[in-house]
């Protein structure tokens, strides 16, 4: 069991970008660290109101009563970017049905630097930018992607750390899960 568990945090530590100031200026030792596996937090969503590549501003509060799919991730991220065609995949499945899925962007410059990759990228969800308040509000993170999925109930439900395969089936059955507890 203890060598299960050590092949599976290699896997995932193979599977993301590692959160630094400045993508291309990671140290060895940087690179060389594990990634945790997924795990339940339990804790409230943090209370943000963060500028949206869209326009405008979103709020923590227009998720109430949403299932929702907070995804960290940056621009320059190479692990990241696969995951956007499932996030655009999972919003279409289980629209209509309280859901949504929120790219919460970091470290990736400005609005007019992100705004083209979101295009070119083909995201068809809300990507805010957001800051260190938020992502501490969130438990923080070690690299990207991470992910958290919080319930209706405005509470951060699981953690999802960098993309092991099979990361989309296991959000997906927590999803169903979720959307299927009373409101």
């Amino acid at each position: 069991m203890k060598k299960l568990a050590i092949i599976l945090a290699l896997a995932v530590a193979t599977s993301a970008c590692n959160r630094t100031s400045d993508p291309n200026t990671a140290s060895a030792d940087e690179e060389k660290k594990p990634l945790a596996s997924t795990s339940a937090s339990r804790k409230p969503l943090p209370s943000f109101e963060l500028a949206n590549i869209a326009g405008g501003s979103f709020k923590s509060s227009d998720l109430r009563g949403k299932v929702t799919v907070v995804d960290f991730w940056a621009t320059w991220c190479e692990n990241c970017i696969p995951e956007i065609p499932d996030y655009n995949a999972l919003r279409e499945k289980y629209k209509g049905q309280g859901f949504e899925v929120i790219g919460m962007t970091m470290e990736s410059g400005t609005l007019a630097e992100i705004k083209p990759k979101v295009a070119e990228f083909k995201m068809d969800y809300p990507v805010i930018v957001g800051d260190d308040k938020v992502l501490e509000g969130f438990g923080g993170v070690i690299g990207y992607p991470t992910t958290f999925l919080v319930g209706r109930d405005g509470t951060i439900y699981k953690k999802y750390l960098g993309s092991p395969p099979g990361k989309k089936e296991h959000l997906e059955k927590d999803i169903e899960s979720l959307l299927a507890e009373m409101p």
